[in-house]
């Protein structure tokens, strides 16, 4: 099928340079509050409706009455109804639906299509049931589904209804017929996967995406390829509902072009006859099938429920904007990227970006344990404006190389000690941005001291949650096989106090949390999931390690999982509210 271009007129929509300049003391003074962490218990101003509990179980009625709701049910829009309308109503990453693809971008003979995998953790009061599609076609799963037994790596066939709080893998895909290469990683033995076929559309052109369905919410992360600690490129990204997807999006990639290996995007559609417009800040190249476009020329692209546009290419498309006529999502993919480009070695990057109006307007950046125990082990961030005349301040201080100002489209990058956390924001939610946090290839760090990570991690980058986005509980699951897992927790003040956040495998509190900038906000710790592939902390005679977790608080906390073996990584948020945070539309109308 071909994809069709539309009549073209030349739009200015993005500067292109990167604005890093001094912000005078009038500039800070006109900074927005913090963004205001809410409680149960607040009121809209000037009006009383009922509206749901933090933990979506309960109404809280206008007269403060809390009527919790019945187990089979959950709140949503102020009213107990089933669950996966709930919590599309009320907007996070758990949900019923989703449309995901490999990042594998190209049939680069180094990177033969492996075995991919998702994390599905039930976050209902009820039994879940499974099923997934491909350009279709429902795929059968009665040997796809497979769990981790307490408290060991291995993996056990599942059958039937994932029960409220368990984990699963789902084994998506693997090629038909193994090969001989030592970058190919099949499926674990006796796993027959939802669909063997070598799935990839090489470069720019049209693809199909997998489509997951459950009968009660899940949080779902897809990981590229399963077991990939052993193929030394693997990826994951956290999964976002369809009901949370939008007609405005803007494109990221995942970082600039590497020699021969280029960045790509990925544009997915949930129903049938989506046009979608790109306002390119880059020329658009020709692939098969599609027709490019200059930069600054809006061309239109026409796709069907399932199907995604793939565009591969050295020029960045990061900051472009995306005009939809139904609600679409976009992956950020790299075929395999040196972070920084001039340390290897390269690995395969993967990640769903939240709609444009799901960005916030404050972020805080916190890194993972250190690879090799010094806290000041450079972190790259990627930051992304929406608006011209974008204004950031930063607390403690300014990172290094870190941006004061961006127009709209522009990204800067800079770095951090994964031990020196920071809060940035722009002026107002009308200003919002994006941030993305990075590790490094093991070869060497992003100041280019000549230090090394003694072959230990590799690139691999993830979404940082807005703070407006931060939830109360979040499940995740944690790889079986990376030697290292680092659980990294941000907790906001919530109602004038730090709440106690409680992981399950602890029986507990998380502790040790340590302060973050000036301003006493928020605070972060860390956890061992995994240390040198054996457990991490133990507490009360529970012990953490691989599996599906879960984390809960009166409290809002955002926490990201990351993981990493000899030359390879990988890391995702494990959950954040979705809700809609920007009412100025992307463009001008």
């Amino acid at each position: 099928m071909n994809l069709r271009l539309s009549g073209r007129i030349r739009v200015s929509v993005f500067g292109v340079a990167i604005l890093i300049a001094a912000a005078c003391g009038g500039d800070r003074k006109t900074f927005a509050p913090p963004p205001e962490i809410f409680s149960e218990v607040d009121a809209d101003a000037g009006t009383c409706a009922d509206r749901c509990s933090l933990d979506g179980r309960s109404v809280i009625r206008c007269s403060g009455e809390i009527e919790p709701c019945p187990i089979e049910l959950a709140c949503g829009g102020g009213s107990c109804r089933q669950p996966c309308d709930a919590v599309a109503t009320e907007g996070s990453t758990n949900g019923c639906e989703f449309y995901f693809q490999p990042p594998l971008l190209t049939t680069h003979n180094d990177w033969p299509y492996s075995c991919y995998a998702t994390y599905l953790v039930n976050t209902s009061t009820v039994p879940v049931d499974v099923g997934i599609e491909f350009e279709g076609k429902a795929l059968d799963l009665s040997k796809a589904i497979y769990r981790t037994l307490p408290g060991e790596a291995k993996l056990a066939p599942h059958v039937g209804a994932v029960m409220p709080g368990d984990g699963v893998i789902l084994f998506v895909s693997d090629r038909e017929s193994p090969i001989d290469n030592p970058r190919y990683v099949a499926c674990p033995k006796g796993v027959v996967p939802a669909v063997l076929r070598d799935y990839y559309p090489d470069g720019t052109q049209l693809g199909s995406s997998f489509h997951l369905k459950t009968s009660a919410p899940v949080s779902a992360a897809a990981v590229y390829p399963f077991g990939g600690a052993a193929s030394a490129i693997p990826s994951a990204t956290l999964l976002l509902p369809v009901a949370s997807w939008s007609k405005e999006n803007i494109l990221v990639n995942a970082w600039e072009a590497w020699r021969t290996y280029s960045p790509g995007v990925q544009i997915v559609a949930s129903e049938d006859d989506t046009d979608v417009t790109i306002y390119p800040k880059a020329d658009v190249h020709d692939g098969v099938g599609v027709v490019g476009t200059p930069a600054g020329v809006p061309a239109t692209y026409r796709l069907q429920k399932g199907q995604f546009l793939q565009l591969v290419q050295p020029q960045e498309l990061t900051g472009s904007a995306i005009i939809s006529t139904k609600p679409t999502s976009t992956f950020a993919a790299h075929t395999c990227a040196n972070v920084p480009a001039n340390v290897s070695t390269c690995d395969i990057l993967g990640a769903q970006i939240p709609a444009f109006e799901r960005w916030g307007s404050e972020y805080v950046g916190v890194g993972y344990r250190p690879r090799t125990g010094d806290e000041h082990e450079p972190m790259p961030y990627r930051i992304l404006a929406a608006r011209d005349g974008t204004r950031l301040d930063y607390d403690p201080e300014v990172p290094r190389g870190a941006p004061l100002t961006l127009n709209a489209g522009e990204v800067a990058a800079f770095g951090a000690g994964v031990g020196e956390p920071f809060v940035v924001r722009s002026q107002d939610a009308e200003h919002p941005i994006y941030l993305a946090a990075y590790m490094t290839g093991s070869n060497g760090d992003y100041w280019g001291s000549g230090r090394s990570w003694q072959t230990k991690g590799d690139p691999e980058f993830v979404n940082v949650v807005p703070a407006e986005q931060y939830l109360t509980n979040a499940s995740f699951y944690a790889d079986p096989t990376y030697a290292e897992t680092s659980l990294v927790i941000i907790r906001a003040k919530t109602d004038g106090e730090f709440k106690d956040v409680s992981l399950e495998c602890l029986g507990g509190p998380v502790t040790a949390f340590r302060p973050i900038g000036t301003r006493g906000a928020y605070e972060y710790a860390r956890v061992d999931l995994s240390v040198g592939s054996e457990p991490g902390v133990t507490s009360d005679g529970k012990t953490c390690y691989y599996g599906a977790h879960h984390l809960r608080s009166d409290g809002l906390f955002a926490a990201t999982i990351w993981g990493w073996g000899r030359w390879t990584s990988y890391a995702y948020a494990s959950g954040m509210s979705l809700r809609s945070l920007v009412s100025t539309p992307l463009l001008p109308k």
